[in-house]
């Protein structure tokens, strides 16, 4: 399976292209008329890279598990328009996705810090942060720099490294789900659309989202991606998201 890092490169004034986490940025779009367009990207940025060796990667996203959330989505928003051909489509490629993004578990997934303990979470989309505190002087503009051009090339490693060699605080966020359970809520609502109960697919499909959690890292603390957890997310109860921005 292709593994992008999806990590977000930095702008020389230190925020990030579009906010932190491209997945947390788009709104909820089964719960507006219209469809919302995801926030541009700084014309100064980097553009999102994907890094080929594990060496010169923080933390591999897994593909599919970001596909099929884009999918739940516009099945969740094909079913407020009424459209429930549309709906059983991307209901039923997000169950393929997702069934391809179990299997990467044993080996890119994580624990949670802040979701459901003795879980295994697939990250799906992650970025560099910087310190809430960060300033832009001419002695650390230099390493920005540097970390954009290392960004450029996909060694995000090398870029944080960049940062915290020049004192800049870096942090790693990551948007992840779990996958099983995720899949589970997937094939409940694809049988509901089925069967015309199209109010309680919505509430399946919204099961995934709520399903979603970010964690942050510092670069010492980041997880060893190997499927940690001591117990299949199949089994436990489904996590509360910590998202600030409600997906419902």
């Amino acid at each position: 399976m292709k593994r992008n890092s999806k990590i977000l490169a930095l702008m020389l004034s230190g925020t990030l292209v579009a906010g932190p986490l491209a997945f947390n940025a788009l709104p909820a779009l089964a719960d507006q008329a219209q469809p919302a367009a995801t926030s541009p990207q700084g014309t100064d940025a980097v553009a999102k890279t994907t890094a080929s060796s594990t060496d010169n990667e923080l933390l591999s996203t897994v593909d599919d598990a970001y596909t099929a959330m884009r999918e739940v989505r516009a099945a969740r928003l094909a079913l407020f328009d009424g459209n429930t051909d549309m709906a059983t489509k991307m209901t039923n490629d997000a169950i393929a996705k997702m069934q391809s993004a179990e299997t990467s578990e044993a080996k890119w997934g994580v624990p949670s810090k802040s979701g459901q303990q003795g879980v295994t979470y697939v990250p799906f989309d992650s970025s560099i942060t910087l310190g809430e505190d960060f300033i832009v002087t001419p002695d650390n503009a230099k390493a920005v720099s540097a970390a954009n051009d290392q960004m450029a090339k996909g060694n995000a490693k090398g870029a944080a490294e960049t940062l915290k060699a020049s004192n800049i605080d870096v942090s790693v966020a990551a948007a992840m789900v779990p996958a099983k359970l995720s899949l589970s809520h997937l094939q409940d609502a694809a049988k509901l659309i089925k069967a015309g109960n199209y109010y309680e697919a919505n509430l399946a499909l919204k099961g995934v989202e709520d399903g979603v959690v970010i964690d942050q890292w510092g670069l010492a603390d980041l997880p060893q991606q190997a499927g940690h957890a001591t117990k299949s997310s199949s089994n436990a109860a489904a996590p509360q998201s910590t998202m600030t921005k409600s997906n419902g």
